[in-house]
């Protein structure tokens, strides 16, 4: 496309604007424009490329000559002198396109010496350049007001489309604007540019250059324009894009879905405002497409222009502390050196390099399977496997998962590493889980749909590892027993989640994925003032529930991939080896076939030796949790009838009836295991067994406190 301002510099000093970048989604909406003149947007467009009505419709405003003419319509402009000379000032010019042009590249006084210089420049351009060339820079270099510089960046800026789309009654609209831009525009003063719309359209009739029903048609029409007029979607992405990509041409694809963009940020919108009265002012979402690393959405504050929230900051990429959002990555790695979901750790008081964890329903629960451990995100274990693995060991596997926030020695962060201590931005965790989504592959997130590889894919777990943490952080009984079985992760599709919540209640996550995208969200305060007594479960993943139902409607879902060389195997609950013929119950467990369990429940098989008879009187059965003394807290932020214990027991043989009593109360049972709902106060728990003889025990006793806070 030939730009005639460029031609024209040479002998008149004028030089072309340049034009202004625009950010495109993934499907060509318009995001942001960015650049241009004096904050003018400007896109030139080819002759070509413009609607045949634009070009009919502006001649019929403008120039009804355009084709015949040298440069100068005399007719009109002895009209015009006529016109002036009675009313004793300047009331029509009688300007040509050519003329007009001359004057947009070149400004003249509105003076009789200004018109004649502006006349005799119009003749010569006319004698040097073509009418399609002259036509073809007028369109793109008239102002239409509303910072639209030529007739591409009125069509978006008005219309939300390409001037190749304008209909005829658009373009008689558009055609109107340039004789007054400010009069006509028809965002401030529609009814004036209507008025105007009419007239272009009348004259098209009236000379013969449409049909009266293609008048009538256009008459009727009503013109919607664009309510995004100054369009600025995903401001804090397009910022991010911008400081981050330089633009090499003045289209800009990036990976964003504006509409999806548009339902997050409303619920976004709609979850905080249920959370102000616990001092939450802020929240940030992130969209990953799994399969390409593609950012499908990114909402980094409820309000970019809301500075009392500090909305300008972007939460997806700001530095945070992750909480326990860290700690699949920890189990990630303990599975891939040899243990497994089935694992036993003993969650109880802690002590090791001057760091006392604790769990944060102030408990502890004996113990406890990795299976169980994580998915109720008990502290303690996770503290323990850092140990066993070495806080270096971990920190370089954090490193392979994409932390590089996470840039101080090992010795700085120590064994608080796992209840996350150190700070990262939403965007690494978030890319990090669709690692775990692709089955331990890593690669880097892409903002642009036409951006050149940087980094290339990395696997950073096996599979088998992976898909183990995928199959526990997707079990929803397994984290019944800390979050209830309806908690926000309860989703009518597969999904593996996650909560974080730093102890001083600053920040909280959800973090979620299927197998084709991942969705991370943060809740907190940009101040760092701390919320009121909000954690992951209740503040971030509600949102965290609505964005994936969103996603699954959108995008759709589908069940695991199940790598090969995994096992599914039986396996006693209380010592979490292969299950034997005297394991009073059994569970299913995935097992990598590197690291399947070699040996049989020794628990139970050594009772089993020991006698075949009933048990005796003095004791031999059990009461292994909860243990006298412990105290429970009842979590107000979570339904009364979610909360229970899980009573346990050893000892017995599979003869022998057990019956379990709190408080002097029987209450229902499964053998060795009851689950009790909790009750504030004092309780006393007992067990009574009836052997195949009838012979009566009362067996042991604890005493515990449940607290409600």
């Amino acid at each position: 496309m030939k730009v005639l301002a460029v031609l024209l510099s040479c002998s008149m000093g004028i030089s072309a604007p340049l034009p202004s970048v625009q950010w495109l989604d993934r499907y060509g909406h318009p995001l942001r424009e960015t650049g241009g003149v004096e904050g003018q947007r400007w896109q030139p467009v080819s002759l070509e490329t413009i609607s045949p009505w634009m070009i009919l419709a502006t001649l019929a405003a403008e120039d009804k000559r355009f084709f015949s003419h040298n440069g100068v319509d005399w007719q009109a402009t002895a009209r015009a002198l006529w016109q002036n000379s009675s009313s004793g000032h300047i009331v029509s010019g009688g300007s040509t396109v050519t003329q007009q042009l001359v004057r947009l590249l070149e400004p003249h006084r509105k003076t009789w010496l200004g018109k004649a210089r502006e006349a005799v420049e119009a003749l010569w351009l006319e004698h040097r350049q073509s009418k399609r060339d002259i036509l073809e820079t007028y369109l793109n270099h008239v102002s239409y007001g509303h910072r639209a510089l030529g007739v591409e960046a009125a069509a978006q800026v008005y219309f939300g489309i390409s001037a190749c789309d304008l209909s005829l009654a658009q373009s008689a609209l558009l055609a109107g604007i340039p004789k007054s831009p400010a009069r006509y525009n028809p965002v401030r003063f529609p009814a004036d540019a209507q008025k105007r719309q009419h007239t272009v359209l009348h004259r098209l009739e009236e000379w013969g250059w449409i049909t009266p029903g293609l008048y009538d048609a256009a008459r009727a029409e009503t013109p919607h324009l664009n309510s995004a007029s100054s369009t600025f979607l995903a401001p804090h992405f397009t910022q991010y894009v911008m400081e981050r990509e330089a633009p090499q041409n003045s289209i800009i694809p990036t990976t964003l879905d504006a509409d999806l963009q548009k339902e997050v940020e409303g619920l976004e919108a709609a979850h905080l405002e249920r959370l102000r009265s616990h001092r939450v002012t802020n929240a940030a979402v992130v969209v990953l497409d799994n399969a390409s690393g593609d950012v499908l959405a990114w909402a980094g504050s409820v309000d970019f222009f809301d500075p009392t929230i500090q909305g300008q900051v972007n939460g997806v990429t700001a530095l945070r502390q992750p909480g326990s959002a860290l700690k699949p990555f920890i189990y990630g790695l303990a599975f891939a050196q040899g243990m497994t979901p089935a694992t036993i750790v003993d969650d109880k008081p802690f002590f090791a390099d001057g760091f006392m964890p604790r769990n944060y329903d102030e408990t502890y629960h004996g113990r406890v399977r990795l299976r169980e451990a994580l998915a109720c995100s008990f502290n303690i274990p996770a503290v323990i496997l850092t140990q066993r693995l070495g806080v270096e060991a971990v920190l370089a596997q954090l490193h392979r998962f994409g932390f590089a926030s996470l840039d101080q020695p090992a010795a700085h962060y120590g064994l608080g590493l796992a209840l996350g201590n150190g700070e990262v931005t939403l965007l690494e965790l978030t890319n990090a889980y669709a690692a775990l989504a692709r089955g331990g592959i890593w690669k880097p997130t892409h903002v642009l749909t036409k951006a050149p590889a940087t980094q290339e894919t990395q696997r950073v777990l096996d599979a088998q590892s992976a898909y183990q943490v995928t199959h526990i952080l997707s079990d929803n009984a397994a984290r019944a027993r800390a979050f209830g079985l309806n908690s926000p992760f309860n989703l009518p599709f597969p999904i593996a989640a996650k909560t974080g919540t730093t102890k001083d209640y600053r920040d909280n996550w959800a973090i979620g994925y299927t197998p084709d995208w991942t969705i991370g969200v943060w809740v907190g305060n940009f101040d760092g003032q701390p919320m009121r007594n909000v954690s992951g479960i209740t503040g971030a993943a509600p949102l965290f529930h609505d964005v994936a139902l969103l996603m699954e409607k959108r995008a759709g879902s589908r069940p695991f991939p199940v790598p090969r060389q995994l096992r599914e195997l039986d396996i006693c609950p209380d010592s979490g080896e292969l299950a034997g013929p005297a394991c009073p119950t059994t569970i299913s467990e995935v097992f990598s076939a590197k690291h399947v369990p070699k040996k049989s429940c020794r628990q139970h098989q050594e009772k089993e030796t020991l006698t075949n008879a009933p048990p005796s009187s003095d004791g031999t059965l059990h009461i292994e949790f909860p243990v006298s003394g412990d105290v429970f807290r009842i979590n107000p932020r979570m339904p009364r009838a979610e909360q229970a214990l899980h009573f346990k027991a050893t000892g017995a043989s599979p003869e022998t009836e057990i019956h379990w009593f709190v408080d002097g109360q029987e209450i229902p049972s499964e053998g060795r295991t009851a689950w009790w709902t909790l009750r504030p106060g004092t309780h006393q728990l007992r067990i009574n067994t009836i052997s195949l003889m009838s012979q009566q025990q009362q067996s042991d006793k604890k005493t515990f406190t449940v607290l409600a806070l």
